[in-house]
């Protein structure tokens, strides 16, 4: 589940968090965050007429839309099918050096984590075991 607010639309969830920028600034933020995640034309539609990989991105493109300092993915793409999982770990490899953003994703599938990430620590019983 992406925790989306299934009322509101696409670009209103990217902004949910931006109240405090002017109204002219938080839609060109709104937008550069759908675009960034290819869903410029998607703005309008609500979660239900999304599939999961786009609610996937809006959830994604709403994380990165206050310029946070770190992004956690806990299992981003657990949910996924193996070819969308492939192409959303690709699309995150590509958001991830656009922005510049450190990231850190949980996984338990070691090859996802090789195809995805730079950097990979291996925990076992809640100690670091190793880098791969």
């Amino acid at each position: 589940q992406y925790a989306l607010f299934p009322h509101l639309t696409a670009a209103a969830n990217v902004g949910y968090g931006l109240h405090a920028l002017p109204r002219a600034a938080r839609d060109a933020r709104v937008a550069e965050m759908l675009d960034l995640v290819g869903l410029g034309a998607q703005a309008a539609q609500r979660p239900h007429a999304l599939s999961g990989g786009q609610q996937q991105r809006v959830a994604l493109a709403r994380a990165l839309a206050p310029e946070p300092a770190l992004l956690l993915l806990d299992e981003p793409l657990a949910a996924l099918d193996v070819p969308l999982r492939q192409r959303l770990g690709a699309e995150l490899r590509e958001v991830h050096a656009r922005t510049r953003v450190p990231m850190v994703l949980v996984t338990h599938d070691p090859d996802e984590a090789a195809r995805v990430a730079d950097q990979v620590v291996r925990v076992e019983a809640g100690r670091v075991a190793g880098n791969a």
